[in-house]
């Protein structure tokens, strides 16, 4: 299991590998033609450095955007490809973040085992109204405050990874977006819905998010659907 999931890692990063390269040859194939593509990029290069001056100028009585300025001339990985590999690294390592502290801090175990008493208690519950045994539903009845009391437990123990990540996350994400604001960090050689072609910030990371946490997620272990 352990090494069709790493395959399966491996895999994804072959295909970033990929739609990267498919999208250089893009990018290529439109500026040898002359399409208006170059005109996009300066006019996009244009707000980029506009809206650069005004997120290091303003925001936080002027601490946020010396940050936003110190990171970007630190990281230089706002052009691409550094950028759309660095976006693929952010989403790598915060996904390898919250996978270590869910498998250190939540209980998987009892989460499973009480999914699976309330389902079962589910069953009985609907089987008894159905079969129109008041009786029967009388007696499960009795057992709905301990059945809520053993949902809420299990909410409380998957909050616990939303409220050690929340904040630093939080922080980061609002980092790297004033860091990345305006401006294309990879192109898919594909129209994506509601994404396009030229891919922002936003929706690289969240198709970078999407495709490292599943994969890691079974690697860990973690999860409803994990045994």
């Amino acid at each position: 299991m352990r090494i069709r999931v790493a395959l399966s890692i491996l895999l994804i990063f072959v295909a970033f590998g990929v739609v990267i390269s498919l999208s250089y040859a893009v990018v290529f194939a439109r500026s040898s033609m002359g399409t208006p593509y170059q005109v996009s990029t300066t006019s996009s290069t244009t707000a980029t450095s506009s809206t650069s001056n005004q997120t290091a100028s303003g925001g936080w009585f002027g601490i946020t955007g010396f940050i936003v300025k110190y990171v970007k001339t630190a990281l230089n990985a706002t052009v691409r490809p550094r950028s759309t590999f660095f976006v693929m690294g952010l989403a790598l390592i915060l996904g390898l973040t919250s996978s270590t502290a869910a498998k250190l801090l939540v209980d998987y175990d009892m989460i499973r085992k009480t999914a699976k008493e309330f389902q079962a208690w589910r069953k009985e519950v609907d089987a008894a109204k159905k079969a129109n045994d008041n009786q029967t539903l009388s007696k499960l009845m009795k057992k709905q405050q301990a059945m809520m009391k053993l949902q809420s437990r299990a909410s409380m123990e998957q909050f616990k990874v939303t409220a050690v990540t929340f904040v630093p996350f939080l922080l980061l994400w609002y980092l790297f977006n004033a860091v990345f604001a305006g401006q294309i960090v990879a192109i898919s050689p594909w129209q994506l819905p509601l994404a396009g072609i030229n891919l922002n910030f936003v929706s690289w990371y969240f198709l970078s998010s999407f495709a490292v946490n599943f994969p890691m997620m079974r690697l860990f272990g973690i999860g409803m659907g994990e045994n």
